[in-house]
């Protein structure tokens, strides 16, 4: 792996403090919604770290209408992000619920069929707000939960075949992947090396935790176990593209300690010091 690579973490507004006094720790922040207006760290933040734009920008599987571009546009300028990334993900959020509503959303666990039809659409709509924004678009593949007995192919065909029609790239989220292949009865390792790892441009590395509603393993703010690592390890070394490693712990209750040891195991893990 590149040395230029960078290691950061995604923006928790209520630990801006224990981020800034990190130093060079942090190489850059993802940002996964707009700053609030009462944020006092705002200012520092922005003019310090690399941003990197992840928020919900609109969905893929539909038309963009011009305020989804505006805010796109907007969001882009603010941050000076050097690519923007969006879920492949198919259920439409309202706007009430983009930023910070507290309302519970299902919109997390439904990715698109992976049919002909889909594909299509997916790759002109994908182009369309690439070319808008003027920056490379990275598309994240979100874990196959549902399985649906219909005719469609398979997700690494799907992903060589988006990225080949709309020239974008793949934000690859490690336990995402995990996921996938946990449902589908695969082995991780295997699944991972049919994606196409050469558009890989930023990958995402968390934990995951029983969900007691799932009943399953899922996405979890805490420090990734050493399979999620060795399978991050593995992406890595086939990605020649890779430009950061993203710790992905997002949430209200994460602590200070939790994101600079997530920080530092990815630094350690990828030759970055820390």
């Amino acid at each position: 792996m590149a040395s230029s690579v960078s290691i950061g973490a995604f923006y928790n507004p209520h630990l801006a403090l224990e981020t800034l006094a990190a130093g060079d720790l942090i190489g850059h922040l993802a940002m996964a919604d707009p700053p609030g207006q009462h944020d006092p760290a705002w200012p520092e933040i922005r003019a310090r770290y690399t941003l990197l734009l992840h928020d919900y920008l609109g969905q893929l599987s539909e038309p963009f209408d011009e305020e989804e571009l505006g805010r796109a546009r907007s969001l882009l300028d603010q941050y000076r992000s050097p690519w923007a990334a969006e879920h492949l993900q198919r259920i439409r959020r309202t706007a009430s619920a983009v930023g910070n509503d507290a309302r519970p959303l299902l919109d997390y666990v439904f990715p698109p069929l992976y049919t002909e039809d889909l594909l299509a659409e997916y790759a002109r709509n994908a182009r369309l707000l690439r070319d808008r924004l003027g920056v490379p678009l990275a598309v994240e593949p979100i874990p196959t939960y549902l399985h649906l007995d219909l005719p469609q192919m398979s997700e690494p065909e799907f992903l060589h075949r988006l990225c080949e029609q709309s020239g974008c790239h793949l934000l690859l989220d490690i336990v995402h992947t995990w996921l996938s292949a946990r449902f589908a009865g695969l082995d991780p390792r295997s699944l991972l090396l049919q994606l196409p790892l050469e558009r890989v441009i930023e990958m995402h590395v968390s934990g995951h935790a029983p969900d007691p509603d799932l009943e399953e393993p899922w996405i979890a703010p805490i420090l990734p176990n050493r399979e999620i690592l060795d399978l991050a390890e593995l992406a890595a070394a086939r990605a020649p593209g890779l430009r950061a490693i993203t710790f992905d712990a997002f949430s209200p209750s994460l602590r200070p300690e939790t994101l600079l040891a997530g920080v530092r195991m990815l630094r350690e893990r990828f030759g970055q010091g820390g």
